[in-house]
C-alpha cells in the first residue's frame, strides 16, 4: 500500500523519497525556485562581506596616504598582503579576509598620494567612479543574462599571464606606451573576471566560502580600479 505521506510530500514539496530515503525533486519549477533562493541568499553574503572589505581598504588607504612606514616599506608590505592572502584562503572568515583588505589598502594609500601631489586627484574620483559604474553594470548583465560565459575563463587566464609577463618587461623598458597598453588590457581582463566570476557565483552557490568569494572579487575591482587609475593618469598626465 502507498505511504499516504508520500503524496503529502510530493504535493507540498514537490519531492518524493527515493529507495535510499535521499529526497529527489519531482518539481522541477520548485527545484528552480530553490535553487535560485539559494543562490540569493549566498550572493547577499558574499556581497555583503565585498562592501565591509571595500570599506576596511578605503579606510587602510587613507592612512596608507600618510603613514610613512606604507611609503617606505612597499616590498614588505607585499609580503605581508601576500602572507594575509594566504592566511584568507586557509582560514576562510571575515577576520582573515579583512586582515588581507586592511593591508592591500594600506600599500595602495601611497599610490594614491603620488596622484593627489601631482595635482591629479580628479583622476582618481574618475578612477573611482569608473570602477563602481563598470562593476554594477557588469554584475547586472552576468546576473541577468542567459549567456554562459564560462568559456571566458581560459582566455581571462592567458590574458593574465600575458599581463604579468608585460609589465616584468616594462620594468626595464619604462616605455610609456607599454604601460598605456598593459592598463587598456588590465582593465578588460579584470572587467572580464568580474562578469566570468559573478556568474560562476550564481551558477554554483556554496561551492566556495563567502569569504573567500568576496576577496577574489575585491582583488578583481580593485585592479580594475588600479588599471584605470593608470590609464587615466597618462591621459591627464597629456593634457
Amino acid at each position: 500500500m502507498d505511504d499516504p505521506s508520500t503524496k503529502i510530500r510530493t504535493a507540498v514539496w514537490g519531492t518524493e523519497r527515493t529507495n535510499n530515503g535521499i529526497p529527489e525533486f519531482t518539481d522541477a519549477p520548485r527545484k528552480q525556485a530553490m535553487l535560485e533562493g539559494m543562490a540569493v541568499d549566498y550572493l547577499k553574503q558574499v556581497y555583503a562581506m565585498l562592501a565591509a572589505s571595500m570599506i576596511v581598504a578605503v579606510a587602510a588607504g587613507y592612512v596608507g596616504m600618510t603613514l610613512p612606514f606604507a611609503h617606505e616599506h612597499p616590498i614588505l608590505l607585499m609580503v605581508m598582503m601576500l602572507g594575509a592572502m594566504f592566511l584568507a584562503f586557509q582560514v576562510q572568515n571575515a577576520a582573515t579576509l579583512f586582515l588581507f583588505t586592511g593591508i592591500s589598502g594600506l600599500s595602495i594609500g601611497p599610490i594614491i598620494a603620488v596622484y593627489v601631489g601631482a595635482g591629479l586627484s580628479h583622476v582618481v574620483g574618475q578612477a573611482v567612479f569608473m570602477t563602481g559604474a563598470v562593476f554594477v553594470g557588469l554584475s547586472f548583465y552576468a546576473l541577468t543574462t542567459r549567456r554562459d560565459l564560462s568559456m571566458m575563463g581560459g582566455m581571462l587566464f592567458a590574458g593574465i599571464i600575458v599581463l604579468l609577463v608585460g609589465s616584468l618587461l616594462n620594468l626595464f623598458f619604462h616605455s610609456t606606451a607599454v604601460a598605456f597598453a598593459l592598463s587598456a588590457c588590465g582593465s578588460v581582463i579584470f572587467a572580464g573576471y568580474i562578469l566570468f566570476e559573478t556568474q560562476q557565483l550564481k551558477a554554483n552557490p556554496g561551492a566556495v566560502a563567502p569569504s573567500v568569494a568576496a576577496l577574489s572579487m575585491y582583488l578583481n575591482v580593485v585592479n580594475l580600479f588600479l588599471s584605470l587609475l593608470r590609464l587615466l593618469g597618462i591621459l591627464g598626465g597629456e593634457d
